[in-house]
């Protein structure tokens, strides 16, 4: 009887001890929307030229979905919009602004309470960066508009922290490298878009932002 009492007691024991493991551990959602903003720094150079330093600001907004409980991954797209300082004079840019669709892929580390590292790769798969340029047509300079489009890795690494349920706060740096190829560059309606040279941008963004789940 006192071996049956022993194993019985070691039994409850550990179904509580497990219980209460998984009651010390967050909630986690199943669908996360996220908004951050932050700075960006980079270098934006041309073939063959030194390169120019860019700064700008970001915003981005992200929907995740976990779709395998207690897998601390999940999947999801995000938005981000970027505006960069007003002239980049060596490129002869100006007023540049930037629109991108990242899908990518979380994960994170689930057993240390409210705090979460994580980390997320993403790849650019459409996006458009848009700015002003001066050319000569005629002999005459003349501004017109340029667009590039984008592809590129882009890799974050930071720590989320709950403080309510289903609710957090997160900071993260972020680095992307991306080779940016001229779409569309007309100044007073003539396309000059074989003159435009394609750049690469090489880019460190901080990031702290609010993420919520359902």
């Amino acid at each position: 009887m006192n071996k049956i009492f022993m194993i019985r007691s070691l039994a409850a024991g550990s179904i509580v001890a497990v219980l209460s493991l998984f009651g010390a551990m967050p909630a986690f959602a199943l669908i996360e929307g996220e908004l951050s903003v932050g700075q960006r720094d980079g270098t934006f150079k041309t073939d063959g030229a030194s390169g120019k330093s860019l700064t700008g600001t970001t915003v981005q907004l992200a929907g995740h979905l976990d779709p395998i409980p207690l897998v601390p991954i999940s999947f999801g797209l995000r938005i981000i919009n970027e505006t960069y300082s007003p002239t980049i004079a060596k490129h002869g840019l100006k007023d540049l602004t930037s629109t991108a669709f990242v899908p990518e892929v979380s994960a994170w580390i689930p057993l240390l309470g409210d705090i979460k590292p994580f980390a997320r790769v993403g790849y650019t798969l459409v996006s458009a960066y848009k700015g002003r340029m001066e050319a000569s047509v005629l002999g005459a300079t003349v501004a017109g508009d340029v667009v590039y489009e984008s592809k590129g890795v882009r890799l974050a690494a930071g720590v989320n922290y709950s403080f309510m349920p289903f609710v957090s706060i997160s900071a993260a740096v972020e680095q992307s490298s991306e080779k940016l190829s001229t779409s569309e560059a007309k100044f007073a309606g003539v396309d000059l878009k074989s003159q435009v040279s394609d750049v690469s941008f090489n880019s460190t963004a901080i990031l702290v932002g609010v993420k919520a789940g359902l």
